[in-house]
């Protein structure tokens, strides 16, 4: 559906919330290593109607099932509300009885954060149906931990940049600290196509939490040598050879990984601000070699994605984009070459895969609000 017949459908609530997706231009899997990121809240979004009822209901409308109090079998996508309610009863808060309706103009399983989403737009619609007055700090804590609760361990990256986007801008958080700075994301005749590959991936049954599991790992190891390290991101290039014969082989990629995306973030916000479109490309390009040769979170069809990318002459850079194991790549191109490139790389994917891949723009816009 469209943005405008998702209101429609939702329209007729006391309250409708647009939580929004988010891309992430640069830093993958460094929030949940304490490190540096820089996602950005998209036009795309979860649209979400409540009003006060006798008894609660959620209705899912894309997929057309519901769930109340009474129901004995639990849709798949009622863990992202689950992790929320059983958050606010742990606080001693008595959730009163509501009325739920939700769609998206989100694909789910793309890399744009559908479940956070789903996620920090229940809770910020309850937060005003209810007038509970938690401030927009205690609502991103509140949804990390409630998606944290539903079994995926990430970090706070979505969350921040869902309760904060602002139009045209994406957020260089300190995933340490939490604080961000609002770095200008627009630059001139230059778009952020999205190439989902319509590989779908469920995060909690891959090898998502195994990759956070293996960092906190390694954080413990390096911890014997160097007390005071709280995650890997606090580690200093220069201390590598003295205590990389500590880790696996396997370890030592993914701590390389994770300081040089780090340092990748820096570099990216930089060559935004210089309007620096070569060195933006080289960043996308050598962000995905990490994730695919040292992190190893890829997969056939994202590097096909990008290998294409790299070869072609009106792309200005691409790297996939998300958890991994699926899910989408982002691309940056001129605005005068999206139609022509679309095509081209659609064509060629369908030509290796049997199937096309869905192709949309990206635009970086306002985070979570009421309509």
């Amino acid at each position: 559906m469209t943005e405008k017949q998702c209101i429609e459908a939702v329209g007729h609530h006391e309250i409708v919330v647009k939580s929004p997706g988010r891309i992430n231009l640069i830093g993958e899997h460094t929030d949940y290593n304490q490190g540096l990121c820089l996602p950005a809240a998209i036009d795309r979004a979860v649209f979400i109607g409540l009003s006060k009822s006798e008894t609660s209901q959620i209705n899912a409308l894309d997929v057309h099932n519901s769930w109340d109090e009474s129901s004995l079998v639990k849709p798949d996508w009622l863990v992202y509300f689950k992790g929320v309610i059983d958050l606010l009863e742990q606080k001693g808060i008595q959730i009163p009885p509501f009325n739920l309706d939700f769609t998206s103009t989100l694909p789910s399983g793309a890399g744009l954060s559908s479940s956070s989403a789903i996620c920090c737009g229940f809770l910020f619609g309850l937060n005003e149906l209810f007038n509970w007055n938690f401030s927009t700090t205690e609502m991103t804590q509140m949804s990390v931990w409630a998606e944290q609760a539903s079994g995926l361990m990430g970090g706070m990256m979505d969350q921040i940049s869902i309760f904060n986007g602002k139009k045209d801008h994406a957020l260089l958080i300190h995933c340490d600290t939490w604080e961000f700075e609002y770095i200008n994301a627009q630059l001139n005749d230059m778009v952020w196509p999205i190439v989902d590959t319509k590989v779908k991936h469920k995060l909690v049954d891959t090898d998502y939490n195994s990759r956070s599991s293996a960092c906190a790992t390694i954080t413990s190891k390096l911890q014997k040598y160097i007390p005071n390290l709280k995650a890997i991101s606090g580690f200093k290039v220069d201390q590598i050879s003295t205590y990389l014969p500590q880790l696996t082989p396997t370890e030592q990629e993914y701590l390389s990984y994770v300081l040089e995306e780090n340092e990748r973030v820096k570099a990216f916000a930089l060559g935004l601000k210089d309007q620096n479109i070569h060195d933006l490309s080289s960043l996308l390009f050598s962000g995905h070699e990490g994730l695919r040769n040292k992190y190893q979170v890829s997969c056939a069809e994202l590097d096909f994605l990008v290998d294409f990318a790299q070869t072609n002459p009106l792309n200005h850079g691409a790297r996939m984009m998300g958890g991994g194991f699926g899910g989408s790549t982002l691309h940056l191109l001129q605005t005068k070459h999206v139609q022509k490139y679309s095509n081209e790389i659609g064509k060629a994917y369908y030509d290796q895969f049997g199937f096309f891949p869905d192709i949309f723009e990206a635009v970086i816009d306002d985070g979570i609000h009421l309509v």
